[in-house]
């Protein structure tokens, strides 16, 4: 009876518990059901006044509104003045159909009023196809108007019975639909628009209550159609109980999200597609009948055994639910249009380059035009001996015929004997994100990592493979569309690979762009905002690049897709710590949003680190994604370019900073939003691109879908290991481990530098009294292991490391020092930074 009752409370919608106390309800689920209730009663009201005021009209009401003969001050209408204009507009409107589409307003106020079962939320359609009813009645109306026009006249609305709609439509005398489609056609369109607002009106307040009181028959019945041999009728109810499950659930569901807090969500997951209605709770309940029968048995030695399994295959399913990767119904739909050029446009722009390469005296044809998403190639032939560069030379007069406002011009296009002029178009077309992942470009892609970029100058979707670039630098001025291509790169990656399979290790010394990432279950490490942190972080990926050699090179591997390929052995195989090597590692994809400002942090350290990982990372699968707004020599230099051949140049001011880039000019003429050439690998031509768009509420959906099926797992040791002197130490070059006596002089060090908050050289040596060339020593030491900032100039090193209270208190004999003693802390500042 318990169990009976239990579930016949989770059937009412869990709206009384097993020990019949009332849930208490949320705020935000009565403020609900108040805004519902409210929203009903004034539909009921409402529809009840534009009823009366049509069964009350009287045409005396029309000449008293319009000022004419009726009897002064009074008005017969029952809702008075406001059911008077009401009516007559109604009327004059629909006609007789006015009368109509009352009852119906009417009908479902009531029905959504005093019956709230089996009813669906109203949207948009409810409305439209009320007004469908009253239209297509109009117009019935309209296309017989001697059908009523005695009463019609009688009621002062000009012998129209089928009002405006009825008379503008399909009057006899120049009805727009009945002049097209004739008496017949006029009618079928509008009995069409009749059944189709009826249909949708019948879908939303009655079909549902209509299966509901069909589906106990059907059951009741099932024996008695079985054996008449499954019917028609037999399917219909099958049908129909089908239906109310759905529904049942439905309502269940609702009740739930309304009645109990939000962190009961988990029910919903484990019933994955089959809870029949009829028994909703059954299924939830079937698991305890085994264990039920298992507890009443005698002997407790084979009850160990059967429970002790069934309790691991349950803690096993946290772990193997299966990872789906986020839907394209989360994206915003577009519609997938390459460009928006036209003809006429395209045969007037070559005119004009035409009359300017004649006007200028230059013999050249102009041929062909390939039209993208932003600009239009115009293919232009030079005759024999004419030089290529005076076509660039009239680079101005040619914008200023063409209105445009900047021009790109190919002298020549690399491969082809025509030079090419790209001229923007008049009208932009956006690249959606949807429709680049929906195209057989992304979905039969072969690429490991293949990435999004957008689409190119003939509207062919961009595709990137991450392992062959195998590094991409992005570089362009602020609001180019670097963020944005950023994010398109990343939600390419979410799109194909699961947490298991991709690692991403994401840097923002902005704060504020990844942080709609940070709820992803891909991430190694929360996303990075400290800049003082990134070289931590860079000195474990070159710790985890070692580690992957060495267990590469103990199964016989030669890179990553080798080892996860492998032929498992049936003995686990061990690597050089003692730990055994995993069936497949991920890969790791490494983000930098802006490395401007991690370079004026520590810029020696950040330098090696990224010519390190991208000289060695590509046959362990770890990949790297620089990107800045500052083109800089000093930011972009020539280490780190010479280890991103693959680069992408938005919009930048000059130049110069193309020059920085792409080693040649051009991004300067770019036109900004998406605009950008693309330095493929392994190719020297440049190719002309308009980037993907994706939107910030896209993004938080698609990071939501991933964050519901995974908790994140990050890994402590990112950090640890470099501040504990680990992968620092290796770079560094250190060899032998510190001695006891060593490690006690810098932790006594360490408690001197946090105790007074002085970093300094000389200070050192003078507190713990050792020499100079020690204290510089430990100084280093201290840097590595991150309890020091680096020197910069002549400013004192910052200290990263807090006291027990927050603040290191200082020491009376600190404060000690003469004027000569602070003389000889700047001089050990300078030597510090000279070292």
């Amino acid at each position: 009876m318990a169990g009976t009752a239990g579930t016949l409370c989770v059937a009412k919608g869990a709206l009384v518990n097993v020990n019949g106390k009332r849930p208490a309800m949320t705020t935000a689920g009565e403020q609900d059901g108040q805004k519902r209730g409210v929203r009903h009663v004034v539909f009921f009201v409402l529809g009840l006044l534009v009823f009366l005021s049509l069964v009350s009209y009287d045409p005396a009401d029309a000449d008293y509104l319009a000022g004419g003969l009726g009897e002064p001050g009074v008005i017969r209408n029952w809702i008075g003045y406001f059911g008077a204009w009401v009516s007559r507009l109604l009327l004059l409107t629909f006609g007789f159909a006015a009368y109509a589409f009352a009852a119906l307003v009417l009908l479902a106020s009531s029905r959504r009023l005093f019956g709230r079962q089996g009813l669906r939320r109203i949207a948009w359609d409810y409305w439209v196809a009320m007004m469908l009813v009253a239209v297509g009645l109009a117009m019935l109306l309209g296309i017989w108007p001697n059908v009523g026009a005695v009463v019609a006249s009688a009621l002062n609305i000009g012998g129209i019975p089928g009002g405006v709609f009825g008379q503008r439509f399909c009057a006899p005398d120049g009805g727009w639909i009945r002049v097209i489609l004739n008496p017949t056609g006029s009618a079928i369109v509008a009995l069409a628009l009749v059944v189709v607002g009826l249909v949708v009106v019948w879908v939303h307040d009655w079909q549902d209550l209509a299966l509901e009181q069909l589906g106990p028959t059907g059951a009741a019945d099932s024996g008695a159609q079985a054996e008449a041999g499954e019917g028609g009728a037999g399917k219909l109810g099958r049908w129909a109980q089908r239906r109310i499950a759905r529904l049942r659930e439905r309502e269940l569901l609702q009740d739930e999200a309304e009645l109990e807090p939000p962190p009961k969500k988990a029910p919903r997951k484990e019933p994955p597609e089959e809870p029949v209605a009829d028994a909703l709770p059954l299924p939830v309940q079937e698991p305890p009948p085994p264990t039920a029968p298992v507890a009443p048995v005698a002997p407790a030695a084979p009850v160990k055994p059967a429970v002790v399994p069934a309790r691991t295959k349950a803690t096993a399913p946290p772990q193997p639910p299966k990872y789906k990767l986020p839907s394209l119904d989360v994206l915003h739909p577009d519609d997938g249009v390459t460009t928006t050029v036209d003809e006429k446009e395209v045969a007037r722009k070559k005119e004009i380059l035409q009359a300017t390469l004649d006007s200028f005296q230059i013999e050249a044809q102009v041929g062909e035009a390939t039209s993208g998403p932003r600009v239009t190639l115009f293919e232009v032939l030079p005759a024999p001996g004419v030089k290529v560069e005076r076509i660039s030379q009239i680079s101005n007069n040619i914008a200023m015929e063409l209105r445009a406002v900047s021009l790109r011009i190919l002298t020549p296009i690399p491969g082809k004997n025509t030079v090419g002029i790209e001229v923007p178009n008049l009208k932009a077309a956006t690249v959606g994100l949807r429709s680049l992942m929906a195209s057989p470009e992304w979905t039969n892609s072969k690429a490991k990592i293949p990435v999004l970029l957008g689409r190119n100058i003939s509207g062919q979707v961009v595709i990137l493979d991450l392992t062959k670039a195998p590094h991409l630098l992005i570089a362009g001025a602020t609001g180019s569309g670097k963020s944005v291509c950023i994010n398109v790169v990343i939600m390419s990656l979410l799109y194909r690979f699961t947490p298991e399979e991709l690692r991403l290790i994401m840097v923002d010394p902005k704060v504020v762009e990844f942080r709609a990432y940070e709820k992803l279950p891909h991430l190694v490490v929360p996303v990075i905002s400290d800049s003082k942190k990134v070289p931590l972080a860079l000195r474990w990926v070159i710790h985890e690049m070692g580690w992957r050699y060495q267990v590469l090179a103990k199964v016989g591997a030669r890179n990553l897709e080798g080892f996860n390929a492998r032929k498992k052995s049936p003995t686990p195989v061990m690597d050089e710590g003692g730990n055994p090597i995993p069936d497949r590692l991920p890969f790791i994809v490494v983000i930098i949003d802006e490395l401007a400002d991690i370079m004026m942090t520590a810029k020696a350290d950040v330098e090696t680190s990224l010519a390190r990982i991208a000289q060695l990372s590509r046959a362990v699968g770890i990949h790297t994604i620089i990107a800045t707004q500052r083109p800089s020599v000093n930011v972009l230099t020539g280490v780190i370019k010479a280890n991103f051949p693959t680069r992408i140049a938005f919009q930048v001011t000059s130049q110069t900073d193309s020059r920085v880039i792409m080693d040649g000019k051009g991004a300067e003429a770019l036109l900004g939003r998406g605009d950008m050439l693309f330095k493929p690998p392994g190719a020297s031509r440049l190719e002309r691109n308009q980037g993907a768009m994706v939107d910030d509420d896209e993004i938080d959906l698609v990071v939501k879908a991933c964050a519901d099926q995974r908790e994140q797992q990050f890994d402590e040791n990112v950090f640890k290991l470099a501040a504990a002197g680990g992968p620092a130490a290796e770079e560094a070059g250190a060899g032998a481990p510190l001695t006891e006596e060593d490690e006690q002089l810098v932790q006594q060090a360490i408690e001197i530098i946090v105790r007074d908050r002085k970093a300094t050289t000389s200070y050192l040596q003078r507190r713990m009294g050792i020499g100079y060339n020690r204290a510089a020593s430990m100084m280093e030491l201290l840097e590595e292991r991150g309890v020091i900032g680096p020197q910069v100039g002549t400013a004192p090193r910052e200290i990263l490391v807090l006291g027990k209270e927050g603040e290191g208190a200082t020491d009376p004999d600190a404060v000690d020092a003469s004027d000569a003693d602070e003389g000889s802390d700047s001089d050990g500042d300078a030597e510090d930074g000279e070292r």
